[in-house]
């Protein structure tokens, strides 16, 4: 019995260049998400990142490797996760109440319940004054909090995010940085985050797995073992700046040989 909730396993995909050439994109990659953990991707910008949450959401097929979710394989199947993608993708035309309810209705959930029960989480995810407003009407922090909620009423196990605060301005970045901590914190899904930013996959996860540089390859995973209830604080701890330190020498490393080899 295995306690992971998601594990991939030599996953490779390649896709169509120019003319007859073709890239890869990922080259071999394996990784596990456990039950009730937060685990973050970081890499170079192409190195594949966004590429593996198509194949783990099933959007996308490996052409080698395998994706399995609580030991069944799922490679190619959808279904079996929720998905934030790096756009909020909020319906212009409908209120943040009834964006978020979209993955009820598409699991044959009635208007009226759906509502009800989506109304019952506003005030969870701090959108209670929001319902009956437009996407337009909203900051990019308050989209990107009906983003989740929407995410959230998927109602998986598995979450995957991908730069979901990519797009804020940095207090606002941060001030979400920190409501998804609590909101971790209270339903304790399973987890993993793509992002760039070092800083925000230390604040927010349990593990860090590095990716190198196109093909992207698995080059490190590091523990981040920082107590919590995390704060934004924590930041200038001493603990925290060494992984950060750790961090930034493997990505340079992982960066410069991939242009050597080149």
């Amino acid at each position: 019995m295995t306690d992971e909730k998601l594990a991939i396993r030599g996953i490779s995909k390649t896709f169509p260049g120019k003319g007859v050439s073709r890239v890869r994109a990922l080259q071999d990659i394996s990784l596990s998400v456990r039950q009730g953990e937060f685990v973050s991707l970081i890499g170079p910008s192409g190195s594949g990142k966004s590429s593996l949450l198509d194949i783990i959401a099933g959007l996308s097929l490996p052409d080698a490797g395998d994706v399995l979710i609580d030991g069944r394989s799922k490679a190619g199947e959808r279904g079996h996760v929720s998905y934030m993608p790096q756009r909020d993708v909020l319906f212009p035309w409908r209120t943040i109440l009834d964006n978020v309810i979209v993955p009820l209705q598409i699991q044959g959930v009635e208007k009226k319940q759906a509502r009800e029960e989506a109304t019952r989480l506003l005030p969870v995810f701090g959108l209670e004054q929001f319902a009956a407003s437009y996407p337009h009407m909203l900051s990019g922090g308050m989209r990107q909090r009906a983003a989740f909620l929407r995410t959230y009423l998927c109602k998986k196990e598995l979450i995957l995010l991908d730069e979901p605060f990519g797009s804020l301005d940095a207090l606002t970045r941060m001030q979400m940085q920190q409501w998804l901590l609590g909101i971790w914190q209270q339903f304790r899904h399973s987890v993993l985050l793509v992002t760039h930013d070092v800083d925000e996959a230390i604040l927010l996860s349990d593990r860090i797995y590095l990716l190198s540089a196109r093909p992207g390859e698995i080059v490190a995973e590091v523990d981040v073992p920082l107590p919590r209830p995390r704060e934004p604080v924590i930041t200038t701890d001493p603990a925290f700046l060494s992984i950060k330190s750790r961090l930034l020498q493997l990505l340079q490393e992982a960066v410069f040989s991939n242009v050597v080899d080149s």
